[in-house]
């Protein structure tokens, strides 16, 4: 019982802290252009008030599934130009990510770090952002042995709706 209380104060603590900024949620699609490509989706989550992203992954591939968890911290976020009353910006950051992988019965653990590079735009009044990215990314794999992976690029392209 006092861990239902403590997750349902946990949660209203949250809700009530975003009002006090916008926050933008939304989808994206998932590739990696490394040796061979796979496909999947993703929840992204960013605060206005901050500059980091998070995502999580869901990953899928004839004989494997993979989740997995993104956070980003980005560096710089300039603005190129305006297009109409867009604002079309490109941002470049460092970050890391977690990957959980079950191939063949099996399972894989694996965490590195990521240098996402990309554009985004906020259109609509700053309501909808889509946008698009590469996170060239290196990593452990901890799981079932300690082995590095290789260097792979994770490509996205999505969208996040922001509430204010």
């Amino acid at each position: 019982m006092n861990k239902k209380i403590l997750a349902l104060v946990a949660l209203l603590l949250i809700f009530t802290a975003t009002g006090a900024f916008a926050f933008g949620i939304g989808l994206q699609y998932n590739g990696n252009a490394s040796r061979v490509f796979t496909n999947g989706v993703a929840v992204t989550f960013k605060v206005d008030s901050i500059p980091l992203i998070f995502a999580a992954n869901w990953n899928f591939a004839d004989d494997s599934t993979e989740f997995g968890f993104t956070g980003d911290y980005w560096v710089l976020n300039n603005k190129i130009t305006n297009v109409g009353s867009a604002s079309l910006n490109w941002f470049l950051g460092i970050g890391f990510f977690a990957n959980f992988a079950f191939p063949d019965d099996e399972f894989y653990f694996a965490w590195g770090g990521r240098i996402p590079l990309g554009l985004n735009m906020f259109i609509a009044k700053g309501v909808f952002e889509p946008f698009l990215q590469v996170a060239p990314s290196f990593g452990i794999q901890v799981i079932p042995n300690l082995d590095t992976t290789d260097l792979f690029f994770p490509i996205s392209a999505g969208f996040r709706i922001w509430f204010k």
